[in-house]
């Protein structure tokens, strides 16, 4: 295994971990949703974090697999990121030109 694959191997192992997290919090609020305007003004303090959590539990699993999955795939294949998303389906060619754009701004 090269380097590469290692880094790759173990950042899966920690997005496994992160998906165990949030399927943890997923479990803990389902009860809770769908979340209606009366449901959600007598939502208890402690009913608020746990959905706090999940909400950031769920960012923290995109961001890995963004940044750290998708991008060490990429690499692997020596190809830039955009055009593995691209090539894989998971971005178009116009929401590409938008979020170029707005990298630019």
């Amino acid at each position: 295994m090269t380097k590469e694959q290692s880094i790759l191997a173990s950042n899966l192992q920690a997005c496994s971990q992160r998906i165990e997290n949030l399927r943890y919090s997923l479990q803990k609020n389902t009860a809770l949703f769908p979340l209606t305007p009366a449901r959600l003004a007598s939502l208890t303090e402690v009913q608020e974090e746990s959905i706090d959590a999940l909400i950031l539990r769920y960012s923290q699993c995109v961001s890995m697999m963004q940044d750290q999955l998708f991008r060490g795939i990429a690499y692997l294949e020596q190809e830039d990121i955009s055009g593995y998303l691209q090539r894989k389906g998971l971005v178009t060619i116009d929401s590409e030109k938008s979020a170029k754009g707005s990298l630019k701004n």
